[in-house]
């Protein structure tokens, strides 16, 4: 089919659920608002109405993430996917580009110059006490410390994108040396980023969250900290399947590796 690719952002919400819940991925309009104000959105329009495919590229800094990329079940086969990819990648400039994906995408992604590199694990439920230390609420003085432990997790200063990421959280917690957020997503908590000097003050701040929260929670483990992946099993969470982080090029992402322990989500790392 012939097609053209064009801009797509917030007007565009309704037709990026319809075009997610048909190829069975939830309606949530919190993570798509989040991409389409923060990123660049590109579409094709579908000649029958709607959405035929869609991607988003955000760029904070020297990293870029793309999320967001489906193809309408009946366009499929059709290059729409590949199309998509290359425009966002010729926005990406110099910038780090990376991705999680499923394993239905891995082969598009790696047959454009992605090369795998980690991943993260979703593990989902009601997180039983075990007793262990927890986080405290934010508090006005600790807003400049959040700051600092982002930056020194990620590598640079995304101070812009957190600011919303602060702003849309129903829970900011704070350690002595970790931060994370608690996201209202799909009826559920979704706690993560979790940045920490070490694993047991990632572990006090998926608690305190989840004690706040008093409900079913979600952390994106990474892969890189199985240690907590196994706590979060071991406390009651379900794991989900694994999704793959991908880099193009195999380029190391900036920031501390170490310090980051679940993702904000899988479309912005």
């Amino acid at each position: 089919m012939p097609f053209a690719v064009r801009p797509i952002g917030p007007a565009d919400l309704s037709a990026c659920l319809d075009l997610a819940a048909a190829r069975g991925w939830p309606r949530d309009s919190r993570k798509w608002s989040v991409v389409l104000d923060a990123g660049r959105g590109f579409g094709v329009d579908a000649p029958d109405g709607g959405l035929a495919a869609t991607v988003v590229l955000t760029k904070t800094g020297p990293l870029a993430s793309i999320s967001m990329m489906l193809v309408a079940s009946r366009f499929e086969r059709q290059g729409l996917g590949r199309r998509l990819m290359a425009d966002a990648l010729a926005e990406s400039g110099e910038a780090v580009v990376a991705l999680h994906s499923t394993e239905a995408g891995r082969p598009l992604y790696e047959s454009m110059g992605f090369i795998v590199d980690g991943g993260c694990q979703g593990h989902v439920g009601f997180l039983a006490d075990d007793g262990g230390p927890a986080s405290r609420p934010i508090a006005p003085p600790d807003l400049a410390r959040v700051y600092e432990l982002d930056a020194e997790g990620m590598g640079f200063d995304r101070r812009a994108l957190l600011e919303r990421l602060l702003f849309d959280a129903e829970h900011v917690h704070v350690t002595e040396a970790g931060y994370a957020l608690g996201t209202e997503s799909e009826g559920r908590i979704v706690i993560g980023p979790v940045i920490a000097a070490d694993e047991e003050q990632a572990r006090a701040l998926v608690r305190g969250i989840a004690h706040a929260a008093g409900g079913e929670v979600r952390v994106d483990v990474d892969l890189r900290h199985p240690g907590l992946g196994e706590w979060c099993r071991d406390s009651g969470l379900v794991p989900q399947d694994p999704a793959p982080r991908l880099v193009l090029g195999g380029k190391p992402l900036p920031g501390d590796p170490a310090r980051r322990f679940a993702v904000y989500n899988r479309a912005l790392g």
